[in-house]
């Protein structure tokens, strides 16, 4: 199988309609880790520090596997349960309370999408508290395999590589597909904001943005329409942009 590396970057096409990713206003959680925290006809923010989603991983999931294997030998050493039940849970514990540690130390991870500037900031490494900025259109995005324990294929994610210092960054691997089209459609500034009742307060603002410069036409191509909120506003769109 060949390596994503050797892949073509996705292109910058809105393929997808966006309904699991449709932003309503009730995702918006500000302060929350692996949440929006902000979005609006300026900026699209997602904290993506996953620290403390690694450690209850870590913890819960050693708490059961470890369980599991010490009620099979509870058979052969009923005297000796809770001792091995604890020495077994121990490393879990560790690799807990290393994730909880990173998840209180380590610096705010973010992606910001800046759509009128047309720039993406996205993470560094671990404990690197800058962020890159580049241009939207500079960002290579590639799509690859999630595996599981024995390296069966499970699904899709779509991953930053970062050309300049040559790591990766994941991003949402629930619906990627669809994911990169709303990252590409919000990114887009000549169309109307993305589904979604969290932009609806800006919607207007937005669009008499996009009037005053005349309605220029799209930065990125798209294999569907992307209306206006309103009738009215889309005849006038037509009017004034011609598309």
């Amino acid at each position: 199988m060949s390596s994503f590396w050797k892949n073509k970057p996705l292109e910058k096409v809105i393929r997808h309609p966006i309904r699991y990713h449709s932003i309503s206003k009730g995702v918006i959680s500000p302060g929350e880790r692996l949440q929006i925290q902000e979005a609006n006809d300026q900026f699209f923010v997602k904290n993506a520090s996953s620290a403390m989603l690694n450690a209850k991983i870590a913890f819960f999931g050693g708490l059961g596997i470890n369980f599991f294997i010490t009620l099979v030998s509870f058979s052969y050493e009923k005297n000796k349960f809770l001792i091995n039940f604890f020495i077994g849970l121990s490393p879990f514990l560790l690799v807990s309370l290393i994730f909880l540690i990173m998840h209180y130390m380590a610096p705010v991870k973010e992606i910001v999408l800046d759509r009128l500037n047309g720039k993406i900031s996205y993470p560094r490494l671990f404990g690197n508290k800058e962020h890159r900025t580049i241009q939207f259109d500079s960002l290579h995005v590639f799509e690859t395999m999630t595996t599981s324990g024995d390296f069966a294929a499970t699904g899709k994610k779509i991953r930053i590589r970062d050309r300049k210092y040559d790591y990766t960054w994941d991003l949402d691997s629930r619906y990627p597909e669809e994911y990169w089209s709303f990252m590409v459609w919000y990114m887009d500034k000549n169309r109307p904001l993305p589904p979604g009742d969290a932009f609806d307060p800006y919607r207007k603002n937005d669009f008499e943005r996009r009037k005053a410069e005349g309605f220029p036409e799209p930065l990125y191509p798209s294999r569907f329409e992307t209306p206006e909120a309103t009738t009215a506003q889309q005849r006038e769109r037509k009017k004034i942009g011609g598309w």
